[in-house]
């Protein structure tokens, strides 16, 4: 069956008080028109997106999180449109970011298998903790610390994995974040190395909806990266999961009801977050 999909109106701007005003900001209309370019526009299937549009109900609202997700895209959009490699401002391309995380990987060690991380404690239970700087209900929370220091600290507390949220406008998190927690979380692992202590696996937590995107997380040291599947259509669910693979990274797959669940294990998850 195929759905029209709709969205009720709503008043909220995008640029909400705890995103930064130096960015571009967005009409709902524009970010109604990217989620459905997103799920497919009028092709958009119950099979692919009907967990995201409540099943076709017509007065769903856009979501928080879809917001985001939306802005994200466009944000990204503008940034790939902008041409790679072909200036010094230009964004690189895909094939360049594998390059990178080629060499990244060289010089500071492999992708950790995210299955084996998580096993490694059983039958303990294997502990993930998050650096934020910011959110969107809570505004700032640790903007001034520095990432790599705090990451350390989780390390040592017994953090098997440590998630760093990249997003900038509403969570104040960069890329550069990330790889300053996979080069300090590493660099401690080696120099506690008489007690052979594994370092975490860093996962890259953003609203992520392209290859660009975890092509960046590879470059920049991430071990997984976090696809949602309340914002993701079944098909392109698929889609990253298979690419991720293919560069040796598992994403941890998050869900946030049954109904979500069955889409994950549908679309090949193997790590799955509630």
């Amino acid at each position: 069956s195929t759905y029209t999909l709709t969205m009720a109106p709503q008043n909220t701007s995008s640029s909400g008080s705890s995103a930064p005003t130096s960015r571009p900001s967005y009409t709902d209309e524009q970010l109604h028109n990217a989620l459905l370019n997103f799920y497919g526009g009028s092709s958009a299937t119950a099979e692919t997106c009907g967990h995201i549009f409540g099943f076709g109900n017509p007065n769903h609202e856009m979501s928080m999180l879809q917001r985001i997700t939306a802005t994200t895209m466009l944000d990204y959009e503008s940034k790939l449109n902008g041409g790679q490699d072909n200036t010094d401002d230009a964004a690189p391309s895909i094939a360049t970011l594998l390059e990178q995380a080629s060499s990244f990987h060289t010089a500071h060690g492999p992708i950790l298998p995210l299955q084996s991380i998580i096993q490694s404690k059983s039958p303990c239970m294997t502990l993930a903790a998050e650096f934020k700087r910011a959110s969107p209900s809570k505004g700032d929370i640790a903007s001034h610390l520095h990432a790599g220091e705090q990451a350390c600290v989780y390390f040592s507390a017994g953090a098997s994995v440590i998630s760093v949220l990249t997003e900038e406008r509403w969570f104040k998190g960069s890329l550069g974040d990330l790889r300053e927690v996979r080069l300090a979380t590493t660099e401690l692992a080696n120099n506690n190395n008489n007690n052979q202590q594994q370092r975490p696996a860093i996962l890259r937590k953003d609203f992520i909806t392209t290859k660009y995107q975890i092509a960046e997380a590879a470059a920049s040291g991430a071990d997984t990266v976090l696809l949602i599947v309340a914002t993701t259509p079944f098909n392109v669910l698929q889609e990253l999961i298979n690419f991720a693979r293919s560069i040796g990274i598992e994403p941890l797959v998050e869900v946030h009801a049954l109904v979500e669940l069955d889409v994950a294990i549908s679309a090949g998850a193997k790590g799955i977050g509630v």
